[in-house]
């Protein structure tokens, strides 16, 4: 029998398209690390910067030991577990004496090499230590189920993995509509949402926002999630909301839009392009990380370079210029093309070919 469990939300949509497919996985739910691992992670991972002693201790190995005990426990109650499907790769979620496997869902892993990952990405204090259990996890995993092409290539390259055994599968939105909104409200707007502000390249789109207005005042632009120390100086056609957003409130904000803005300076594979293509939204978007895979050729959206606000307004401009319901017909379909959650679980359930594990 498969037991699914991830360190966070995100893979809830996943697990459940697997069940779907077939009933008998065990889905034991998203952990949390306890206050008093925190602390200990806290303690040991104080740095002259907040976020990068946030970062760290989200790293430590208090945090790490905790969410593996927890882990242990919850499969200690279910005998019958032969595999184990974790979303993370921060722990094993089995002891190597352990008689039962396990697969991890990544989307991607820590590369101390890499200079474009951001803080959250990126640990310094437990830097050696956390390469050394990455490792240890994806050596030891009968697969490694990366959301990207880019996470793909990453791990072989970073872990010297058998590409046999990593396996790309895709992802998908944090909700799900079954219809696209073909009729968008006029007067036209384009959005941009999410937090860490610096790193989602809001203010690129800022400027181009700007441009845009100044060369179409019935133009709006939307930022909004949480700036996390980006300040962005008030610029006309520009509106900011600088505070956390509700899925309910995106799925709003993404359906009116013209276009959905993805201006990332990093994003391995961002949920919101999945939200916005569902909802027939096209997305402009940086060629980084994942985006490239979804964002790409015309059907999706736009794909520019990162940091540059020229582009990114020649992009909007292009966007403006097209027929509103054949663009949105592109974009949904570019979604269903891709599959979704519902592709990503199918694949997983091929490889694993849960229709033989045992029923009890």
């Amino acid at each position: 029998m498969l037991a699914c469990i991830s360190k966070n939300d995100r893979a809830s949509l996943l697990f459940e398209e697997l069940r779907r497919l077939n009933p008998t996985p065990l889905d034991l739910g998203s952990l949390r690390s306890s206050r008093r691992a925190q602390l200990w992670g806290a303690i040991s991972s104080l740095s002259s910067s907040l976020a990068q002693s946030r970062s760290d201790m989200n790293f430590s190995p208090a945090v790490a030991a905790d969410l593996q005990h927890q882990t242990e426990a919850k499969l200690a109650k279910h005998h019958l577990v032969s595999h184990v499907l974790q979303w993370g790769a921060m722990y094993p979620p089995v002891p190597k004496s352990s008689a039962v496997s396990f697969s991890i869902i990544t989307d991607g892993p820590f590369d101390p090499e890499d200079t474009a990952y951001p803080v959250e990405w990126r640990p310094v204090r437990w830097r050696r230590n956390y390469l050394a259990r990455q490792r240890d996890v994806y050596s030891r995993a009968e697969y490694v189920f990366a959301l990207s092409d880019w996470a793909r290539n990453k791990l072989i390259a970073v872990h010297s993995l058998d590409p046999a055994r990593v396996v790309r599968i895709g992802w998908g939105p944090m909700f799900s509509v079954e219809e696209p909104n073909l009729h968008p409200a006029e007067p036209a707007y384009f959005v941009s949402i999410g937090n860490q502000w610096f790193r989602k390249g809001m203010d690129i789109v800022a400027e181009a926002g700007r441009q845009i207005h100044t060369e179409n005042p019935t133009i709006k632009t939307l930022i909004a999630g949480l700036p996390e120390g980006l300040k962005i100086p008030a610029m006309a056609g520009v509106k900011q909301n600088p505070k956390r957003v509700p899925l309910t409130e995106v799925k709003k904000l993404i359906a009116g839009a013209r276009g959905l803005i993805v201006a990332s300076r990093f994003d391995a594979s961002p949920h919101i392009i999945m939200e916005a293509l569902q909802l027939g939204t096209p997305v402009i978007g940086t060629d980084v990380c994942g985006i490239g895979e979804v964002v790409g050729g015309p059907a999706g959206g736009r794909l520019i370079g990162v940091n540059d606000a020229v582009a990114l307004a020649e992009a909007m401009s292009d966007l403006l210029r097209e027929d509103v319901r054949e663009q949105r017909t592109r974009a949904r379909a570019a979604y269903v093309k891709f599959g979704g959650w519902k592709r990503a679980a199918q694949i997983v359930f091929d490889t694993l070919q849960l229709n033989e594990l045992p029923i009890p």
